[in-house]
This record gives structure tokens, C-alpha cells and sequence, in this order.
């Protein structure tokens, strides 16, 4: 049976380690070099607003209230 060298394998995982965190800073989910976490906060609320209109109208537009009433708002007799 071969004996395993623990610290050699242990450096690459600490590496591999560094290298996720990295990753992850630099692709936004953290605070990025550009962004304060309110400009992100802000970004996030628009995203979630936009998401919610969009999925009203699709709702407006199933239910077939987007198109305007051909009925008259006065009394015909």
C-alpha cells in the first residue's frame, strides 16, 4: 500500500480553496471593485420590480385585462 503525502495534497486544497474565493469575489456575488453593497442592494430591488411588472402583465394578459372594455360607461336603454 503506497503511503500518502497528506501536505502535498493539503497545499492543493488550500490553493483550490483561494482560487473558489477568488473566483467568487471577482464575479459580483460579494461586494465587487466597483460597487458599494447599497449600488447593489439597488440593482437587486430593480431586478426583483422589473421581475414583478413583467409577470403582472402576463397575468393582465391571460386574464384579458390588458385590452381596454369595448363596453360604453353610459346607460343605454
Amino acid at each position: 500500500m503506497k503511503k500518502i503525502d497528506f501536505f502535498k495534497y493539503f497545499g492543493v486544497m488550500v490553493c483550490f480553496c483561494v482560487l473558489c474565493v477568488t473566483a467568487l469575489c471577482l464575479s459580483g456575488c460579494f461586494k465587487g471593485p466597483g460597487e458599494t453593497t447599497s449600488q447593489v442592494h439597488q440593482k437587486h430591488m430593480r431586478v426583483i420590480n422589473t421581475s414583478r411588472r413583467q409577470m403582472q402583465d402576463d397575468i393582465d394578459s391571460m386574464l384579458l385585462l390588458d385590452k381596454p372594455s369595448k363596453l360604453s360607461d353610459k346607460v343605454i336603454r
